[in-house]
C-alpha cells in the first residue's frame, strides 16, 4: 500500500484548480459524459512473503477531467498492521483516505511489480461529479478512522461511495453469483488461500455478525470480487463496469502457497501425540497442555483489550484454556466427558453450514482428545 505519510495534500489543489476553471469558462458542457471519468482500479494481491494488508489486492477509485488536465487516485491507505501489531490489537491503528497524483501513485505498484487492472465505470454524468465531490469533502477527515478492513477496507468503502453518488439510480447485479451464498468472513477465508497463516489470523478478527443472506454490496469486502461482480452488474441497463486494460504490467501472481502450513502442523502435532500416548513419559502431555493454557490466557486477554476480536474466536476457549492443566491431576474423573465433549464439537463444527473456525483447530483437537482419553482407553483394554 501507499506510504500514508507521504500522501500529497492534492486534493485542496484540485479543488481550487476546478472551481478557478469553472469560473473562467461557463460555456464547457459538464453533463458530457467525458467531462468526468471514473474508473474502478485493483491492484494484484502479494504473494505469501509480503505484508498480511496485501493478501487480498487492494481497490481504489481513479478520477479524471480530461477538460482540466485532471487525474486523481482516491484510496484508503493505513497504517501497517505488522509494524505494530499490539497497537492493533489494541484497535489503535489508523486509516484514512487520500487523493494522489495517478502518475505518482502508480508508480509503487511498478516497483512492487503488482499489474493494476483498471474498469471504467458506467455512471450518470451527474453521478460522476457528485461522487469527486463526496470524495473531496471525505479528505478532510485524515488519517483518524481506527483501522477496521470489515467496515472501512479498500474494496467495501468504493461500493459505498458510488452508491451514495449514484442516489436513487441502482446498481442491478446478477442473479447468479456465488458470493450470494457465502457470508463476507466465508469470502475473505477463501480470497486468502494462498496466505494460510495470515489466513489462520484473519478468522480472530473478522466480523461474524454477517451471515450469507445480506445484500450483496455488503459482501463486497474484496477487490478481486469487486471488479467481477461489477463486470455483470447493470446501470441503467449499461454494463457498470468495463475492463479497458492494465495501468501497470506486473509479474503474474505467484499461486504457490508455503510448504509449511497450519495443517501441516497440526497433522503434525497429532501423529507424535498418537505416538506419544504408548509411551510412558508425559512430556509431549505437559507440553500441549502448557500451549493450552497459554493461549486461553492470551484469549482471554484479548477478549478484554481487543474491541473488534472477532466472535468466532470465543468458540477456541472451550478447547484452549489453562483449566485442563489447573485440574490435571483430577483429570481421571473428568477426561474421558471432556474428550467426548471434544469430539462431538468437533463434528458439528466440521459439518456446520457456514465455516466457523479454520480446520487446523479441529485437527489440533483430536490431539486434546488423545492426551485426555488415553488412560481410560487402556484401562478399557487392560480389563479385557
Amino acid at each position: 500500500m501507499f506510504a500514508y505519510g507521504q500522501a500529497q495534500s492534492a486534493t485542496e489543489m484540485s479543488v481550487a484548480e476546478r472551481n478557478a476553471a469553472q469560473g473562467f469558462n461557463d460555456t464547457i458542457d459538464r453533463l458530457d459524459p467525458d467531462f468526468v471519468l471514473v474508473s474502478l482500479c485493483v491492484a494484484d494481491p502479494t504473494d505469501w512473503r509480503d505484508e498480511a494488508l496485501g493478501a487480498a489486492g487492494h481497490a481504489f477509485l481513479r478520477l479524471q477531467c480530461p477538460t482540466f488536465n485532471l487525474d486523481y487516485c482516491f484510496s484508503y491507505e493505513g497504517e501497517s498492521i505488522t509494524a505494530n501489531f499490539y497497537q492493533y490489537i489494541c484497535g489503535k491503528t489508523k486509516m484514512g483516505m487520500f487523493a494522489i497524483p495517478t502518475s505518482t501513485y502508480v508508480e509503487d505498484y511498478r516497483r512492487w511489480n503488482r499489474s493494476v487492472h483498471e474498469y471504467r465505470l458506467n455512471m450518470p454524468p451527474e453521478a460522476e461529479q457528485r461522487l469527486w465531490e463526496i470524495m473531496d469533502n471525505h479528505l478532510t477527515n485524515g488519517i483518524t478512522l481506527r483501522q477496521d478492513l470489515n467496515k472501512y477496507g479498500c474494496a467495501i468503502t468504493a461500493v459505498k461511495y458510488v452508491k451514495r453518488a449514484l442516489r436513487e439510480v441502482p446498481i442491478v447485479y446478477a442473479s447468479n453469483t456465488e458470493l450470494m451464498y457465502m457470508t463476507p468472513r466465508e469470502i475473505g477465508y477463501r480470497t486468502m488461500a494462498n496466505h494460510p497463516w495470515y489466513r489462520l489470523l484473519y478468522l480472530f478478527f473478522a466480523d461474524n455478525t454477517a451471515g450469507s443472506d445480506i445484500p450483496l454490496d455488503e459482501k463486497l469486502i474484496i477487490p478481486v470480487d469487486l471488479a467481477e461482480v461489477w463486470q455483470h452488474a447493470t446501470v441503467n441497463g449499461q454494463p457498470f463496469a468495463v475492463y479497458i486494460g492494465d495501468m501497470v504490467e506486473g509479474t503474474p501472481l505467484d499461486n504457490r502457497k508455503p510448504w509449511f502450513t497450519p495443517m501441516l502442523l497440526a497433522i503434525l502435532i497429532l501423529l507424535t501425540t498418537i505416538g506419544m500416548a504408548f509411551t510412558r513419559y508425559p512430556y509431549w502431555d505437559w507440553l500441549l497442555l502448557g500451549v493450552q493454557a497459554i493461549f486461553g490466557v492470551l484469549l482471554i486477554v484479548l477478549w478484554v483489550i481487543m474491541p473488534h476480536f472477532g466472535g468466532p474466536a470465543f468458540i477456541l476457549l472451550a478447547l484452549f484454556n489453562p483449566l485442563p492443566a489447573i485440574g490435571w491431576y483430577w483429570h481421571r474423573y473428568w477426561a474421558l466427558p471432556y474428550a467426548g465433549v471434544l469430539l462431538v464439537g468437533i463434528a458439528i463444527l466440521a459439518f456446520w453450514p457456514h465455516m466457523v473456525i479454520d480446520p487446523f483447530f479441529l485437527v489440533l483437537s483430536l490431539s486434546y482428545v488423545v492426551i485426555t482419553a488415553k488412560d481410560d482407553i487402556k484401562r478399557i483394554f487392560n480389563r479385557q
